[in-house]
Formats: C-alpha cells, sequence, structure tokens
C-alpha cells in the first residue's frame, strides 16, 4: 500500500540520518538505533490499528484502492496468459480473487465489456476458465474516486471509483480503443484481524466491491 510504502522510506530516511559515526560508543549507538526502530513499528502499529482513521489516511487508501484496481487486472492477465504454467496461472487467480470483499460475479462482471462473445462462458456457467479462454486482457484507465470513503460503522468505510477498461491483444495486434466504460466499482477499507509472526492485530486494509 502506498501508505506502507511511504512510512518504509521514512524509517529508512531516518535509520540513515541517525546511523552511528565511528566516534561514537558502539553500545551507546547500538541502543539508540534500537530505540529508534521499535518507536518506528508502534508508530506504524497506531496507523494501521487505530480506532479512528484520519483524512490523509483516507485518502492515502483511496490510492491504494486505484492500486488494488491495477493488480487485479494484472492478476487476471497472468491468468488468462495461456503461455504461462498452469500452476503459476492458478495462483494469480487466487491473488485476484483476494483483492476483493467477496468473489461473487466478478469475472463475469470483469468480461463484460471483452471484445469477444462470453455466451460459450455463460452457457458452462460463468466457469472462471471457460472467461479466461481469450486472447485479451483489460487494462484499467482513468481511475478516479467518485466517492470519498464514507464510514459505515466503526469498522467499515466504503467509497467507489469510476474507470475504463482499456483492452489489449497479448498478440500485441490489432488492439481495440476503450471499449466499456464508465465502470464503476465499490472498494471497502474494512478493520480485520490478521497474524503477524506470532502476533494477532486488527488492522485496516483495503478490499474491493461490486463492479457495475
Amino acid at each position: 500500500m502506498k501508505l506502507l510504502k511511504y512510512i518504509w522510506i521514512l524509517i529508512i530516511i531516518y535509520l540513515a540520518c541517525t546511523a552511528r559515526t565511528c566516534v561514537e560508543d558502539e553500545d551507546a549507538a547500538a541502543f539508540r538505533e534500537e530505540k529508534s526502530v521499535i518507536a518506528a513499528k508502534d508508530s506504524i502499529r497506531l496507523v494501521f490499528t487505530s480506532d479512528s482513521v484520519s483524512y490523509l489516511s483516507l485518502r492515502s487508501y483511496e490510492l491504494t484502492a486505484a492500486e488494488k484496481l491495477i493488480d487485479f487486472a494484472d492478476y487476471l492477465k497472468i491468468s488468462a496468459d495461456t503461455t504461462l504454467d498452469t500452476e503459476f496461472r492458478r495462483h494469480a487467480l487466487e491473488m485476484a480473487g483476494s483483492q476483493f470483499i467477496t468473489k461473487d460475479a466478478i469475472m463475469e462482471d470483469w468480461y463484460h465489456g471483452c471484445p469477444i462473445n462470453t455466451d460459450k462462458a455463460r452457457e458452462t456457467k460463468g466457469s472462471v476458465l471457460a472467461l479466461l479462454n481469450t486472447d485479451y486482457w483489460a487494462m484499467p484507465e482513468k481511475i478516479e474516486t467518485i466517492n470519498p470513503l464514507i464510514m459505515q460503522n466503526d469498522s467499515t468505510y466504503k467509497g467507489r471509483l469510476s474507470f475504463y477498461q482499456k483492452w489489449l491483444s497479448f498478440s500485441g495486434y490489432q488492439n481495440p480503443a476503450n471499449i466499456s466504460g464508465p465502470l464503476t466499482i465499490d472498494f471497502y477499507l474494512i478493520k480485520t484481524m490478521k497474524y503477524f509472526g506470532g502476533q494477532q492485530l486488527r488492522v485496516w486494509d483495503i478490499y474491493l466491491g461490486n463492479i457495475e
């Protein structure tokens, strides 16, 4: 996530600026660095586990939602690429699904504007593999936040993005122009339980929702 990347960059800069010199006592310098790392970890934990979310954090999470949509498209591109190993494609498909709060009808909604006839896929009751049997992949463009994140309850915020799909051919030939859109997709900021080593924490994370 963009916010996490930003925080880690600040940590690296801080550690570089406070690195011990050859004239410092090594024990004292090591102790100071250890305290700095602990303080930085505590700051990160406060950002992702706090009960409230600041205005700036909400705006950052909205950017993260756009990144998740791009990641989802990239995972589907890998899944649809028949030149790649089957197991690798299946894993990418699982990663694509993990971006969403629910996996219901995701593929069919995404492939609705695909420049191929998807009747065969629908005849197979929306088979994911059938939907992936296409020479095209969709790249989301012009992603914008049309509804900012609004609190739904003490552990959920909801927003909405708009975007266009640009369908591209794996062969690189006869690429169509934007043929869908604008589409919209809900996204959620949800506080969920996650494991970090042996520790369990409730942290904020972004998930995608329904595509329309």
